[in-house]
């Protein structure tokens, strides 16, 4: 397997909710921020924070570094993950990885801020290990562990990644990837 693949975190809360059974059941990762719209089509960071700006007057006005770290959680969602990318959905102590499918999709039937819905924006995922934990948090090696302590709703997990692609070969999770995402096509 090649380790071009990008590993990612993404917290299953989005809008404040745990939606980790919806992210299963509908075989999808997703984060909130319902009212800003669509974001395909190209925009790029400033974009995105312009309509953050524009959206989130009342969340966002007062603290110049909130703008920033939510641009950069909808940049990484929208614009760097990419397909075949590993997800690592941490919940409570369990660790549950999946795999992208395809690219951002908006869902504006979830754009409602409302705790039925609030999580319009998606990737496509095929759960791996039978949409089953993979192994508890406290598993991990301590540097995946320690990025998993970020608080972020999607980050990246570059620094550990090497660790964490010799926890995932060790563990027989890199070998049955692929196969299980050609069966889910």
């Amino acid at each position: 397997m090649s380790h071009s693949r990008n590993l990612w975190v993404i917290r299953p809360e989005p809008n404040f909710i745990n939606r980790l059974d919806a992210f299963i059941d509908s075989g999808m990762v997703a984060i909130g921020w319902p009212a800003v719209g669509n974001l395909g089509g190209g925009l790029n960071r400033t974009d995105l924070s312009e309509r953050l700006t524009s959206t989130y007057v009342h969340y966002l006005d007062e603290q110049k570094s909130d703008l920033a770290v939510a641009a950069g959680v909808l940049d990484r969602f929208v614009n760097q993950i990419q397909e075949s990318d590993i997800i690592l959905v941490p919940n409570e102590d369990d660790v549950y990885l999946a795999q992208v499918m395809g690219p951002y999709e908006y869902h504006p039937e979830l754009s409602e801020n409302t705790p039925e819905a609030g999580y319009p924006h998606w990737h496509r995922v095929v759960y791996l290990n039978d949409a089953e934990p993979i192994c508890k948090i406290k598993d991990l090696p301590l540097g995946v562990r320690r990025s998993i302590d970020c608080r972020l709703t999607v980050f990246s997990i570059h620094s550990a990644a090497p660790a964490m692609w010799n926890f995932l070969r060790q563990r027989h999770h890199i070998a049955g990837m692929d196969e299980q995402r050609r069966q889910a096509v």
